[in-house]
């Protein structure tokens, strides 16, 4: 974190972070969000006074972001929906419909090509 001329820069990695809501530069790490998917660094906008995550693709998921991956990538490589359904019940006991994971299908697969 920098502090330059009454604004506070956070840096993740080389990225400064953006609100996601006004666009400003000036927030400030607040905390962390504990969730079942896992902790993800939260931040507070001083120009909005907004809450905000941070953005990494997987915003609102209910499952690891690397189900979600395994499950496209299984699909794209010819699996059938029904086929992921069960493998991923037995191996990684995530109880998931075919309608989700043909959604994650829809969302995600473009990353993939």
């Amino acid at each position: 974190m920098i502090y330059i001329c009454g604004i506070f820069l956070v840096y993740q990695g080389d990225i400064i972070v953006k609100c996601i809501f006004c666009k400003s530069g000036n927030v400030v790490h607040n905390g962390k969000r504990k969730r079942n998917v896992g902790v993800k660094q939260s931040y507070l906008c001083m120009n909005c006074k907004k809450q905000f995550v941070e953005v990494d693709g997987f915003e609102r998921m209910r499952h690891k972001p690397e189900t979600i991956a395994r499950a496209v990538h299984m699909h794209e490589d010819g699996m059938s929906l029904s086929k992921i359904q069960n493998h991923l019940w037995q191996h990684d006991a995530v109880k998931v419909t075919r309608g989700t994971i043909s959604n994650w299908e829809k969302k995600y697969s473009i990353f993939l090509k």
